[in-house]
């Protein structure tokens, strides 16, 4: 089984090598515009983008922005500028080809003190809103876990919506940092929703987003889990620096030669 491998790119540093690193190792980009980019980009700049992206014959994913927003913020203010980002991701999603859209919920334990089911009351309007458009544009969408200690909170929040277009990232680097279960009990609860698997590594206490192996990550279960998955995920690597992308695609790939 040959996985389809993506790579986060942030628009703001993309370079023409990038072109290079995604067509010569048969890459697709995952695209990233943060908030204030959106804001700032010109239509001929957008426009110059799409025109690229096409002619690579990309099939990209693409990350909503998350800096500061939160779908069920107590501010509604908060509330209305996560659905207007995450709704414009959702275009740029369209006129890119992207086929996934990664959103970053917002929600964190400490600031909510736990208080999931309040903050899940709050998002109830944004969420439709969220699923209704993704389904009318045709896109699936994927909330990835960042605080999470287990993967429970999340599938509470999609299990009422389609099981085909509404899904979860799983990253590894937040689960290391996070997680107090096992990521085997992550994939037991919640299966073919797996729509995406972030990669990066880390060494426990910061998220590095550093090569994998550089970390101490333990991929044996999503490699196993992976193998035997009829409907695998988009793996997407996620890291700063170019260097630790390049030492981590031979390592990716060698999990599924055999």
């Amino acid at each position: 089984m040959k996985p389809k491998i993506h790579v986060n790119i942030p628009i703001r540093h993309l370079r023409p090598e990038d072109f290079d690193l995604l067509c010569g190792s048969n890459l697709q980009p995952e695209i990233y515009f943060a908030s204030d980019l959106i804001d700032e980009i010109s239509s001929e700049k957008y426009c110059d983008l799409i025109n690229k992206f096409t002619e690579k014959n990309f099939v990209p994913s693409l990350h909503a922005p998350f800096f500061d927003l939160n779908i069920g913020a107590f501010d509604p203010k908060v509330r209305a500028i996560t659905l207007e980002r995450i709704l414009w991701s959702f275009k740029a999603a369209k006129d890119f080809k992207a086929t996934h859209v990664v959103i970053h919920p917002g929600y964190g334990p400490w600031a909510l003190t736990k208080k999931f089911d309040e903050w899940l009351d709050r998002t109830a309007p944004l969420l439709k809103k969220i699923v209704q458009s993704a389904n009318e544009l045709g896109l699936k969408i994927c909330f990835e876990n960042i605080y999470d200690s287990t993967p429970d909170d999340l599938k509470k929040m999609i299990s009422e919506f389609p099981e085909e277009t509404v899904g979860i990232c799983f990253d590894t680097g937040h689960f290391n940092l996070f997680s107090q279960t096992s990521m085997q009990y992550w994939f037991d609860t919640l299966g073919s929703r797996i729509f995406e698997v972030h990669l990066h590594d880390n060494g426990g206490e910061d998220d590095d987003h550093i090569a994998i192996g550089d970390g101490c990550v333990k991929y044996s279960p999503l490699i196993k889990w992976y193998q035997k998955n009829p409907t695998p995920p988009i793996l997407t690597i996620e890291m700063v620096l170019k260097t630790h992308i390049i030492k981590s695609i031979p390592k990716i790939r060698e999990w599924f030669e055999n």
